[in-house]
């Protein structure tokens, strides 16, 4: 990855203080571009390199929905930063002790943060699932203060003086609602029932899901007599590490502005606390959504951009195995956490617990963890999987089809 990325970083663009146009895939921007910042998907996470005073290069995630710069207590322990005060932070399900360090200088790409704030966290548990050690996340110190393109056809962040440029775009823009450091659009929701919801949804490049329904708004409009079928489990995640029960099933239809997504997979949470149990508030949509367009984000003047590109068209995927995989602690290992009753999994007689060792003849070492969920997501496959149980070794075959039971079809046309 910093290969690629040392490489990516020789093509900055520098400009001076005149406004010079150029041209980033059929839009123009005029003027006032001081930093482009290249960024690697891992799934669907945005992740970019960057260094703390001076620090050797460090993963982090590029997250919209981060209203402060986290830091990993692994790696803030490596680095020997520490802070003075510990304070609650609101993650996903619950709070979180947050320990406050102050007075940071981050360089990312070739933009320069100055007097930046850390919140020292742990991680470990989001790591496991996630399958790649995260270093942290940064979102708001950057949209705070510039205005941002995520460029997915060109795999780059591109930062912008507010005050210097100009926007010269066809497709329409959107009223970008700022409520403190969370930033909101409208959709609309159709259900295998028939029922459409609109609402304001959180735009959350952190989620690697599509959409996330808040507690409150999944019991007013009492979603789970709306949907089809589904699938539910306990999960931990999020910065608090709280559980809570998620239902997961299909959506009819997603529409954001003129653009509709059909048959595509959504999570309904059901959490007591937590940014999952603001009301108000219909859900939160992450970035399985959001990376099919270059958006546009200008905090300063509550506007966002979106340009469908090339992931546009990408099918979505689903769960065809019934499990739920994470690393071991050590991150040699991958362990199923959960197996799904009535699955693929469950009728070949795969447990929790189970270490897989190969699939289809490819060691698991060999492969990261959002591969080997790949592999398990396509639909009509007959899979192989040998997996360590008690110190036996043994194989087991998967025959792969959805749990929500509809087949996967691509966005409809522009």
């Amino acid at each position: 990855m910093r290969e690629r990325m040392a490489v990516a970083l020789i093509l900055m663009l520098l400009f001076s203080a005149s406004c010079t146009a150029i041209e980033l895939n059929g839009s123009t921007m005029v003027g006032g571009l001081v930093a482009v910042i290249p960024f690697e998907l891992y799934g669907s996470a945005i992740m970019v390199e960057l260094t703390i005073d001076g620090s050797d290069a460090l993963d982090f995630i590029f997250d919209t929905g981060a209203g402060g710069t986290i830091l990993s207590a692994r790696t803030a322990e490596r680095l020997d930063i520490t802070g003075d005060e510990t304070v609650s932070r609101q993650g996903a399900a619950g709070d979180a002790p947050v320990v406050l360090s102050e007075k940071h200088t981050l360089t990312i790409g070739d933009l320069t943060l100055s007097d930046i704030a850390l919140g020292i966290a742990g991680l470990d548990h989001i790591d496991r699932r996630f399958g790649v050690r995260i270093e942290g996340a940064i979102g708001w110190a950057i949209l705070s203060q510039y205005a941002v393109r995520l460029n997915y056809d060109r795999m780059q962040i591109e930062v912008y003086d507010t005050r210097r440029y100009d926007y010269n775009l066809a497709a329409q823009a959107y009223d970008l609602e700022v409520s403190g450091t969370t930033l909101l659009i409208h959709a609309a929701v159709g259900f295998e029932s028939g029922a459409v919801f609109t609402g304001r949804v959180i735009v959350d490049s952190g989620s690697t899901g599509s959409i996330f329904f808040n507690t409150p708004f999944a019991r007013e409009k009492d979603l789970l007599s709306e949907i089809g079928s589904s699938y539910a489990r306990e999960v931990i995640a999020g910065l608090s590490a709280d559980s809570y029960q998620v239902v997961t099933t299909m959506l009819s239809s997603f529409t954001v502005g003129p653009y509709e997504f059909v048959d595509m997979p959504a999570k309904i949470a059901f959490a007591e606390s937590g940014a999952l149990s603001w009301p108000g508030i219909m859900g939160i949509l992450g970035n399985n959504i959001l990376k099919r367009f270059n958006l546009f984000i200008d905090v300063q003047q509550e506007t966002i951009f979106l340009e469908p590109n090339q992931l546009y068209q990408e099918a979505f995927e689903f769960n065809c195995s019934g499990l739920e995989l994470i690393m071991d602690e050590n991150f040699e290992r991958v362990i199923v956490d959960h197996v799904y009753e009535t699955s693929p999994a469950e009728e070949a007689g795969l447990r929790v617990g189970d270490e897989i060792l190969q699939i289809d003849g490819q060691s698991a070492s060999d492969l990261q963890l959002m591969q080997i969920r790949s592999m398990l997501r396509q639909d009509g496959r007959e899979v192989e999987i040998l997996v360590s149980r008690e110190g036996d070794q043994t194989n087991f075959l998967l025959r792969l089809r959805p749990l929500i039971g509809l087949e996967n079809r691509r966005p409809s046309p522009l």
